[in-house]
């Protein structure tokens, strides 16, 4: 499989080398749409260099301004057997994989002055070769280049991470332990298993038992909720995460917000390391090494194999075997969903009997005192509370109005499917019930826009639990998720598309219950490829068809939305042979996997 990619080259995303960088014009910049639709534009791409012909790809990730590769080598083990083949993959990353505000600084410089920080920031490196670190301090242009570019140690001035400042060249990066990265719909073997926590403590127990280790361990990886891989590579700002084929998370790139998940604030995770904590509160209390506020942050072993792992712009989330899922980095705005629906929510309060004191809902929730923190470690997410509930809150007086609204049961709280947006997250469970929290994720039942409660609070509010979406058809199988910056969308059974969020074209927020942008009978299920979001848009690939839609306000809008992007066009000029696997949309680029 070849990948191309469209946008800007500055950031080296697109792999195109160190003379690429700095060229006055971009070979294939980003078409806005007036110029594809008054123009008759059509948008070009460039294949990303760096991939050997005997490597094909097979998995993409576009971050804000880096991409991330799986390739996978077709090695003959002996000559003599076509047969015999060993399949090796392969980690590679391009662009500036480990920042994100120098990134912001130098975009918001004139080109020449931003060709110039680059120049001189880069490593000493062949023009087709990887980066070298240099052994000499900082030049006297570098510091120059560094001073215009903004001050940011971590990525400019430490002389041994400087070959990070910026990539232009997919270079390797190995997981720890010879470890090699998962793919979507691999099986999840036994082995995956015995190599965390549950396993090896199920094996140790075992061994008192010899004639039964051999079952217990297969029974193990058979009675798991999930059996497959789903999305195992995902880039965000600065940030790459990748589940090798034990199921084990690695995370590296930025992480002064704790973004990495590896236990620490420190500004920067320059290899692949574990994520600490995934593991659900009383598993660690049972079998943890520590007790106390620490607990989680010290617990470097995962409980059960991950399965699918998702970014946003500085927290993560990830889905493991069990259905148990988890998140980690900046919570400010509940998008660790560590917060519980309180039964007062149900009321439905009289603003001019009782007007709502956005402090007092506060003290209510004291109870909860890490819904809104930051954490450095992954945290479970295990509230997801039943929508369907017939209790009745009204009758409640208000000592009662701290009760919990109830959960879901075990079984029906068990996880499907997970995405991230910018400072949002989305999952479905096992009853395919649609969860959101995180920044202004629903509608204030509050506000008005009149009077002087206008001034004093928004439209919408945050989230810090699970929060139900109404809205789908019930009878229909939610398939696929993906969130883009401000949106969540949802591709059901008949192939229709449902979303969530802020729409493109109004800042008003369509929170209250999901809408249709893409109706059934359009996307052939199947021949369905993949399903991915980028910022404002969404793409679905199918068999040939590559359908981009986006969340509108407008009804009439979402009915005939869907487009067919230019750069198809271009593709099948190119070589009409090509068929589209995958869609990915970074920050000022965009990466398209081809088959």
């Amino acid at each position: 499989m070849s990948v191309y990619g469209f946008g800007q080259q500055w950031t080296g995303a697109l792999s195109r080398g160190k003379s690429a960088l700095s060229l006055i014009v971009d070979e294939a910049p980003e078409l806005s749409p007036e110029e594809i639709q008054q123009f008759g534009e059509c948008q070009k791409m460039v294949p990303l260099r760096g991939i050997d012909d005997d490597q094909k790809c097979i998995a993409a990730a576009a971050g804000w301004g880096h991409t991330a590769l799986l390739v996978e080598d077709r090695i003959k083990r002996n000559d003599d057997d076509d047969t015999n083949n060993n399949l090796q993959r392969k980690l590679l990353v391009c662009g500036r994989p480990h920042d994100f505000q120098t990134l912001m600084r130098l975009r918001r410089l004139p080109p020449f002055l931003r060709n110039f920080c680059i120049k001189y920031t880069l490593p000493d490196m062949e023009e087709n070769g990887p980066p070298v670190a240099s052994q000499l301090p900082p030049s006297f242009l570098q510091r120059i280049a560094t001073h215009f570019a903004g001050d940011n140690e971590t990525t400019f001035n430490e002389e041994e991470c400087r070959r990070y400042s910026n990539v232009p060249m997919l270079l390797e990066v190995n997981l720890p332990e010879g470890e090699i990265p998962a793919v979507e719909g691999e099986h999840i073997d036994n082995r995956a298993h015995e190599s965390h926590a549950t396993g090896r403590l199920t094996r140790d127990k075992d061994n008192t038992h010899p004639s039964s280790s051999s079952s217990s361990s297969s029974s193990s990886s058979s009675s798991s909720f999930h059996t497959r891989f789903q999305n195992t590579l995902a880039t965000s700002a600065g940030v790459t995460a990748v589940i090798s084929n034990t199921g084990t998370l690695y995370t590296f790139g930025l992480n002064h917000r704790g973004q990495c998940g590896s236990g620490s604030f420190q500004p920067n995770i320059w290899t692949p390391s574990h994520v600490s904590g995934l593991a659900s509160a009383r598993f660690i209390l049972d079998h943890g090494t520590s007790f106390g506020d620490d607990m989680f942050r010290l617990f470097k072993e995962q409980q059960h194999p991950i399965v699918s792992v998702s970014l946003g712009l500085q927290h993560g989330v990830a889905l493991d075997s069990e259905g148990q899922v988890f998140c980690w980095g900046k919570g400010e705005r509940g998008q660790l969903g560590q917060g519980r629906r309180m039964v007062f929510e149900d009321n439905e309060i009289d603003n001019n009997e009782n007007e709502y004191n956005q402090n007092d809902a506060n003290d209510s929730k004291g109870e909860v005192p890490t819904e809104n923190r930051t954490f450095d470690y992954a945290l479970h997410v295990p509230n997801f509370h039943d929508p369907y509930s017939t209790m009745l809150s009204s009758s409640l007086s208000s000592a009662d109005c701290k009760a919990y609204a109830p959960l879901l049961s075990n079984e029906d709280s068990k996880v499907r499917l997970v995405s991230a947006g910018m400072n949002i997250s989305l999952a479905v469970t096992n009853s395919n019930l649609p969860y959101i929290w995180g920044k202004n994720v629903c509608l204030n039942p509050f506000y008005s826009e009149s009077g002087l409660n206008s001034l004093r609070s928004k439209p919408v509010q945050d989230s810090t639990y699970p929060r139900y979406i109404p809205g789908l058809p019930p009878e229909l199988r939610i398939e696929r998720v993906s969130c883009g910056s401000h949106h969540a969308a949802m591709l059901l059974e008949d192939g229709s598309i449902w979303a969530v969020g802020v729409a493109t074209d109004n800042t008003a927020p369509l929170w209250n219950e999901a809408v249709e942008i893409l109706a059934s009978g359009i996307i052939n299920m199947n021949e369905f490829v993949s399903f991915t979001s980028g910022f404002d848009r969404t793409v679905a690939v199918s068999g040939r068809q590559v359908v981009e839609v986006q969340l509108w306000s407008n009804d009439e809008l979402r009915q005939n939305g869907a487009v067919r992007p230019s750069w198809v066009d271009w593709l099948e000029n190119e070589d009409r042979s090509r068929k589209v696997r995958s869609v990915h949309r970074g920050w000022l680029h965009s990466v398209i996997v081809t088959e």
